[in-house]
């Protein structure tokens, strides 16, 4: 099964849980750059914030990586107000795809991204949704993402073993 990690991270939390998914699976990884991103400092909470409520569009860098090669696609983002981020929402709704298995990772402080996975199940109707994982500031508390992180990775390649006829 070939597999597709895409993750935007604006301060390495996310960044850091696409990176050992993609180790863990042998996955490609595309790191989403988005021309209007967000500053790294303490306003990014506030137009970060103003960008997800408001609908703003993100305007991504170009990239060579095409979903419709993949069998699966991960996608991993941080939780902004709730919401995907648009760099993850342009990404999904810029470079449609069908009849993928998908998994979701959301990063956040507090944990829940429940609320993005609903919204991310609807822009990405058409797949199927195999695996999810929540996570709080996993580059910070990687003692309390790991196993988190594992469980995910396993379930992925779990299914990639069966795609392919092995046995788990």
């Amino acid at each position: 099964m070939k597999i597709l990690v895409v993750y935007y991270s604006l301060d390495g939390n996310t960044r850091f849980a696409a990176e050992y998914i993609a180790e863990r699976l042998g996955a490609d990884l595309l790191k989403l750059r988005p021309e209007n991103e967000p500053p790294r400092n303490p306003l990014k909470y506030i137009i970060g914030g103003k960008s997800v409520v408001m609908g703003e569009k993100a305007y991504l860098n170009r990239f060579r990586e095409d979903p419709t090669e993949y069998d699966c696609i991960v996608l991993c983002g941080p939780v902004w107000a709730g919401r995907v981020t648009p760099a993850i929402r342009e990404f999904v709704l810029g470079h449609p795809f069908e009849g993928k298995k998908v998994g979701l990772v959301g990063c956040s402080a507090s944990g829940d991204s429940e609320e993005m996975f609903e919204k991310l199940r609807t822009l990405i109707s058409g797949n199927e949704v195999i695996s999810t994982c929540s996570l709080r500031h996993p580059k910070k508390k990687q003692a309390e993402a790991m196993p988190q992180l594992d469980v995910f990775c396993d379930s992925i390649a779990a299914l990639a073993a069966s795609s392919s006829g092995e046995s788990s």
